[in-house]
C-alpha cells in the first residue's frame, strides 16, 4: 500500500490534485495507492505525528499560517522521510526544497503530463530503493538496514565500520570500508570520500573544500584531495534528479 497525502488551502487546487492522482491510480491499477486530503498544514502535521507518516506527500508552498516549506522542515523533524511534491505558483523557494529533499517542484498550473511524470519517477525509486536492504552482523547482532536511511559511513578501530542512520542510529559493523562500499552502490547514491567515508549523497547540504554539512546535523571533515571528485559527484547527482 502506498499512502499519499496532498496538502492545500485551496479547494480547487485540492481536487484538481487529487482528479490527477485518481486518473494515475486508473492507469497503473498495479499500484494500491490510499489517498488523504488536508486543507490546512497544521492537520497534515498533527496526522502524522499520531499516525506515522506518507510514502509521497503533494505539498502547497503559499498557505494560510505556515508555508509549505516549513510545513516540510517540521515533517523531517518528525523523521518522516517521504517523497515531497511541492506545488506551487512560484520558483522563489526552489532552494528551501532543496534542504528538506524534496523530490518534484511543480509550478502551478501543472499538466496533468508533469504530474503523472513526477510521480513516475518517485514510484521507480521506491520501487528500487524497497528492495535495497542490508543485513549486517553488528557487535548487537543481526541487524537489518535500508539502505536510502544510512546518511554515512565511516571506518573505526580494528577494521570496524560505523554506519550513521537517518535514525540517528550509529551500527557497528566487522567489514571493510571498500567492501561496505560494494554493499551500497546498489542505490547508486553512494560515492566514496577519500578512504574510509562512504557518503550519501541524498543527505548532503553543503559542501566546503574540508568540511561536508549534512542533513542529520553531522559535519564531516575530510581530505581536500576528495574535493574535486566529491563536488563532481553532486552535482552530477543534483542533474539526474532535475
Amino acid at each position: 500500500m502506498i499512502s499519499i497525502a496532498i496538502c492545500d488551502d485551496e479547494l480547487k487546487e485540492l481536487e484538481r490534485a487529487r482528479g490527477f492522482l485518481e486518473k494515475y491510480i486508473e492507469k497503473h491499477p498495479k499500484y494500491e495507492i490510499r489517498i488523504v486530503s488536508f486543507s490546512a498544514p497544521l492537520e497534515l502535521l498533527c496526522h502524522v505525528e499520531e499516525n506515522g507518516g506518507f510514502d509521497i506527500v503533494l505539498l502547497d508552498i503559499y498557505m494560510a499560517g505556515m508555508l509549505g516549506t516549513d510545513a516540510a522542515r517540521q515533517l523531517r523533524q518528525l523523521d518522516d522521510k517521504g517523497e515531497i511534491i511541492f506545488l506551487t505558483t512560484s520558483r522563489d523557494h526552489a532552494i528551501d526544497a532543496f534542504e528538506v529533499d524534496a523530490a518534484q517542484y511543480l509550478i502551478k498550473p501543472y499538466k496533468e503530463i508533469t504530474f503523472f511524470s513526477a510521480l513516475d519517477k518517485i514510484f521507480r525509486r521506491l520501487n528500487v530503493e524497497r528492495r535495497h536492504i542490508i543485513t549486517f552482523k553488528s557487535s548487537e547482532g543481526i541487524v537489518r538496514v535500508f539502505i536510502r536511511d544510512i546518511v554515512f559511513t565511516e571506518s573505526g578501530r580494528n577494521n570496524y565500520q560505523i554506519i550513521h542512520t537517518m535514525q540517528g542510529e550509529k551500527i557497528d559493523v566487522r567489514i571493510t570500508s571498500s567492501v561496505l562500499f560494494d554493499l551500497l552502490t546498489p542505490a547508486k547514491t553512494f560515492v566514496k570520500c577519500g578512504a574510509s567515508i562512504n557518503l550519501n549523497l541524498r543527505f548532503i547540504r553543503q559542501i566546503t573544500k574540508n568540511l561536508i554539512i549534512l542533513d542529520s546535523g553531522d559535519k564531516i571533515n575530510y581530505p581536500y584531495r576528495a574535493y574535486q571528485n566529491l563536488k563532481e559527484e553532486f552535482l552530477r547527482f543534483q542533474m539526474s534528479e532535475e
